[in-house]
């Protein structure tokens, strides 16, 4: 929720100081709060454009897309759809990452020939990830075919963003299935108990689905690269306990920040 703005005509920004200021300086003050940020200018332009436009209704709302870049990364949105409905997901009501319109309906999910289009030149990012505000895992055959069609291509990293459901949803073990296709899986730990998880998450699979993405995280180290859990900074979300149980899989561990998404 960020804007940006210059204090005419005063207090210009360096390299100008000392002379009249003026909104020209504008790309300067994007810069810096790239910076400061770790985004690109273009990520920094494309936020405070929207939140112009969320605050003063001034310029257009963006298109709905599949694939939407930010930083070197370049995410890919399969579906809406998701095992869970997490108390801090905005999924269902403000369906924007860095001001990407990722929001879908299942008649709007893409097929094949459309997420291609949308990659283009897949070698222009530091990575490609399975991504979006549903579950990747749930358009596992999609997903499988695009991952095989990016290393056709000579795309050395590509990242799966995931609750960990994902042989629940399909009743089988599909990480075999990934093996030298996904090069990276992160999976949403989200709390350290069954009892706290499925209260934050609300998963269909009730309390069963803490259990099946710890044996899922387990069953993924050897065959990913690298793995992964997460948790989200949520309050009174035990974090040490957390890094622990992840640490006990045999995966890495990482935070990410509450309402800080993308």
């Amino acid at each position: 929720r960020v804007l940006l703005e210059t204090d005419c005509p005063f207090l210009s920004p360096h390299p100008h100081r000392g002379k009249r200021n003026e909104p020209a300086y504008i790309p300067l003050i994007a810069q810096k709060l790239a910076e400061l940020k770790g985004f690109t200018e273009e990520d920094i332009g494309r936020i405070t454009n929207f939140n112009v436009f969320r605050l003063f209704g001034i310029g257009e709302i963006s298109e709905r897309t599949i694939a939407y870049p930010i930083r070197k990364s370049l995410y890919l949105a399969l579906t809406s759809r998701c095992t869970n409905r997490c108390v801090f997901c905005p999924r269902t009501t403000h369906p924007f990452v860095k001001a990407h319109n990722i929001g879908m309906t299942r008649e709007q999910e893409p097929e094949f020939d459309e997420v291609i289009a949308a990659i283009g030149d897949p070698l222009q990012w530091d990575e490609i990830v399975f991504c979006g505000f549903g579950e990747p895992t749930i358009r596992l055959n999609l997903m499988l075919e695009v991952a095989r069609w990016l290393k056709s291509k000579g795309v050395k990293k590509v990242r799966l963003n995931t609750n960990g459901h994902g042989n629940m949803i399909h009743q089988r073990n599909i990480i075999p299935e990934m093996a030298g296709l996904i090069d990276s899986i992160s999976i949403s730990l989200d709390d350290v108990t069954p009892e706290k998880y499925q209260k934050l998450v609300k998963s269909r699979f009730g309390e069963d689905a803490f259990v099946g993405l710890l044996d899922f995280s387990k069953s993924c180290v050897g065959i990913i690269p690298d793995v992964q859990m997460t948790v989200v900074s949520y309050p009174g979300i035990d974090l040490e306990a957390a890094e622990k149980i992840a640490r006990e899989t045999g995966a890495n561990f990482r935070i990410r920040e509450y309402n800080e998404v993308g």
